[in-house]
């Protein structure tokens, strides 16, 4: 992860780092959100589907006729969403691509100009990658799609050449996880807890992604698995170790904020940062939220689970300093009333865009063990 040493076991092959390994994927459109996973993870890969919706048989019709038509004079027009950013879509191939520029503000043929030389551009990289088959190509899979979709699917991407495809599963109704394993010579499969919400295609669940393809890239390159622990920040500031309470601040549900400031100059702004931090809700509480606050980007993140009760469990945020006037903070939030409550402890700061997710709850005291025991209940 700029972030993670590189590795040499087993093979004597260094493993890049996070960064280095996510610019091997490329995706196959469907939605954003491959593209929000790849940036989160510090990558920023330039792909013709990176940040598209490509429906399945589109995407097919338009790989089996080399994008011929993608792009050509006529084919492209600028779409006003309904979040005010505009798309630009293929009337060929209903490829909808995110511009990332709103529509107030923005030169509508100046833009529409721009897209048609990024298309160009992109499309004969793009064909370039499928010919020598250097990159993973990524694709989830859709509720209801068959098999016989997908292998569809790998039949238009092998005419260009030997791309290895990355099919990705959503968790079933139980929460399962696919596993990870290898299905054919080309083809790699795999799950992640759960895909982000349609219209919402940044808020990924990123600690599964970042398994998925260290494994994934693994498998491909023949080397091991990454050690995906984050590599302490070389100026890590002091934070507490010890457990802390907290409660509401304010007699109406509002936010409570626990944090300290980050010094800018400590940080390379453009670098993810990871924070985490051990909480335990009481049973008595109903906060109405409990997160953690990690710089001025938000990139992944995981809250509190508001049902789990009397226990510890980590919340994290990984974020950029970035720049800007104010100073950035790092910490914990809440938001409840002053009933509200809470304890902490083991805050960390590293470099990464996901904390080492293998480290242990910390240890119950061996007084809140006995009065669990005498009383039959934590305490």
């Amino acid at each position: 992860m700029g972030m993670v040493s590189a590795s040499t076991e087993a093979t004597g092959t260094p493993v890049p780092p996070l960064a280095g390994r996510m610019h091997a994927f490329r995706s196959l459109g469907g939605n954003c959100e491959f593209g929000f996973v790849q940036r989160y993870g510090g990558a920023e890969p330039s792909g013709l589907l990176r940040f598209a919706y490509t429906p399945l048989d589109d995407l097919i019709e338009a790989l089996t006729t080399d994008f011929s038509r993608y792009g050509a004079p006529g084919d492209l027009i600028l779409e006003a969403t309904e979040t005010g950013v505009y798309y630009c879509r293929s009337q060929t191939y209903n490829i909808w691509s995110n511009t990332q520029r709103q529509v107030e503000g923005t030169d509508h043929d100046a833009l529409l100009e721009h897209e048609y030389g990024r298309v160009a551009h992109l499309k004969a990289k793009m064909l370039a990658d499928l010919a020598t088959g250097a990159k993973i190509l990524v694709r989830k899979v859709e509720p209801g799609e068959p098999d016989s979709a997908f292998a569809r699917l790998a039949e238009a991407v092998w005419r260009h050449g030997p791309s290895t495809l990355l099919r990705v599963h959503e968790a079933d109704d139980d929460g399962v996880v696919p596993p990870f394993r290898r299905t054919g010579p080309r083809v790699l499969e795999g799950g992640v807890r759960r895909f982000a919400p349609g219209e919402q295609a940044w808020d990924v669940d990123l600690e599964s992604w970042v398994a998925l393809c260290d494994a994934a890239y693994a498998e491909h390159a023949g080397v091991p698995l990454a050690w995906l622990a984050p590599a302490p920040s070389a100026d890590a500031m002091r934070l507490p170790r010890g457990t802390t309470r907290h409660k509401g601040l304010h007699r109406e549900p509002g936010l409570s904020a626990f944090t300290k400031l980050l010094d800018p100059a400590r940080f390379d702004p453009a670098t993810p940062y990871v924070f985490s931090a051990w909480v335990r809700i009481p049973a008595g509480a109903s906060p109405e939220r409990i997160f953690a606050v990690m710089g001025r980007e938000r990139l992944g993140w995981c809250d509190a689970d508001l049902t789990v009760r009397d226990r510890w469990q980590r919340v994290w945020a990984a974020g950029r300093i970035g720049t800007g006037q104010h100073r950035p903070c790092v910490g914990l939030g809440l938001i409840g009333g002053a009933g509200d409550r809470f304890q902490s402890r083991d805050w960390h700061l590293h470099e990464g865009p996901v904390p080492d997710w293998a480290a242990p709850p910390p240890p119950e005291s061996a007084v809140r063990a006995v009065l669990q025991g005498l009383l039959g209940r934590r305490t």
